[in-house]
């Protein structure tokens, strides 16, 4: 069984869902220059839990989680990915269980991210 992440806003327990942002009206990375490549009808997941830690520790809130979810409906290829095969989009994703990424981590990766612009 292939297992699923999403990285992103705090606040969500097991059983809760992630939504798309077109629904919550979250911030998305589509506000933050990925406005080409980023659908708002969908939750991005991946398989690898390190992408997923980068994505929680970029949310601007400083204040990301990982979750492991579960896929509902369909799941799709991200065309911004799809040769690396490790994010995906679906319409939503069950949360099946919460980690809790370190403030240190999320720091660090604002830093990076912040060289980079």
């Amino acid at each position: 069984m292939t297992r699923y992440f999403h990285g992103g806003f705090g606040g969500l327990s097991a059983g809760q869902f992630v939504l798309p942002p077109q629904l919550t009206k979250a911030p998305t990375t589509a506000n933050y220059g990925a406005r080409s490549v980023c659908d708002k009808t969908k939750v991005y997941i991946t398989t690898l839990f390190d992408a997923a830690v980068m994505f929680a520790g970029a949310h601007p809130s400083g204040r990301g989680k990982v979750y492991e979810v579960e896929p509902v409906g369909a799941v799709s290829e991200d065309p911004d990915a799809k040769d690396r095969g490790f994010s995906f989009g679906c319409s939503r994703a069950k949360v099946t269980k919460v980690y809790r990424v370190k403030g240190k981590t999320i720091k660090r990766i604002q830093k990076i991210l912040l060289e980079d612009v």
